[in-house]
């Protein structure tokens, strides 16, 4: 009998006889690339073939088999690690384009920040190619997070009045085709100035669909 298994997916099996084989297949997320197993697999090629003979049975007289893949981005953007730098521009779904243009990290508006605290500013592009048209507030999910995973605000908000440049509008319609640039911030811990990254995608920071972008 031969089980296989696509990306850690495999059809359901009650249990393998002895002389059964586990064939693991892994084909990467678009912009990652696949470098070796590890475990009862010691290959560097995509497939990986496992005996269930030469699996150990454990205490239960069950034989369990631990097997891991290992992954590297190819791509800037995938991991917080490798994020888009500053000035470039790109999609981060839903029909949306980002680009961060440039940060003020040190953002000085009336009344001042608390103690240990100050305003992180960014001038931001974005553009909207889905259909019809979408509100960059009510549609567009991104979050600041800074060192040990502190988020700042769920999402941006338009730096508090006056602001240094014109506010991003975050809750006019954009509509297909047509992109808006503005400034936008937000309070932060002062010794995360130096630390914050944008994302967009999943509250899980390590879901294939998330979208990094450098803020510094």
């Amino acid at each position: 009998m031969t089980v296989r298994c696509t990306n850690a997916k495999c059809p359901a099996v009650n249990y393998l006889t002895r002389g059964s084989r586990v064939v693991l297949i892994e084909k990467p997320y678009k912009g990652w690339k696949f470098t070796h197993w590890r475990g009862a697999c010691k290959s560097k090629k995509p497939r990986c073939d496992i005996a269930v003979a030469r699996v150990h049975p454990n205490s239960y007289g069950l034989r369990q088999i631990h097997v891991s893949a290992t992954f590297i981005p190819v791509a800037p953007g995938l991991t917080r690690a490798h994020p888009i730098p500053l000035g470039t521009a790109a999609d981060v779904g839903g029909g949306w384009r980002v680009r961060v243009n440039s940060v003020t990290p040190n953002v000085q508006l009336s009344p001042a920040p608390p103690s240990g605290a100050q305003y992180f500013g960014a001038n931001v592009t974005i553009g909207y190619f889905g259909g019809g048209s979408a509100t960059p507030e009510q549609d567009l999910g991104w979050q600041v997070i800074g060192s040990h995973h502190t988020t700042y605000n769920p999402g941006l908000a338009p730096c508090p009045y006056p602001g240094p440049q014109p506010a991003l509008p975050m809750y006019d319609p954009v509509y297909s085709g047509q992109s808006v640039t503005g400034y936008v911030c937000w309070q932060i811990a002062a010794n995360d100035a130096n630390s914050l990254e944008l994302y967009f995608g999943s509250g899980n920071l390590d879901y294939p669909g998330t979208t990094w972008f450098a803020l510094h």
